[in-house]
C-alpha cells in the first residue's frame, strides 16, 4: 500500500496531521478498490483522453 502521509511530505504539501488523519483511509480504500482492477488492464490499452473545445475557450 502507499504511504500517503509520507507522498504528502515528499511532495511538500502543507496538509495538517489531523487532516491527512483523516483523508488517509478514504485514499486507501479507494487504492484497495481500485489497484485490482488496474492491474487486469492489457498495457496496449490506451487511456482515454477527451477535448472538449467550448469548455477549453470558457477558460480564456
Amino acid at each position: 500500500m502507499t504511504d500517503f502521509k509520507a507522498l504528502a511530505r515528499a511532495r511538500g504539501l502543507d496538509i495538517p496531521e489531523a487532516e491527512l488523519d483523516r483523508i488517509v483511509p478514504t485514499l486507501e480504500a479507494l487504492e484497495a478498490a481500485f489497484r485490482p482492477l488496474a492491474a487486469d488492464l492489457p498495457p496496449s490499452l490506451e487511456p482515454a483522453t477527451c477535448i472538449c473545445p467550448d469548455l477549453e475557450a470558457e477558460s480564456e
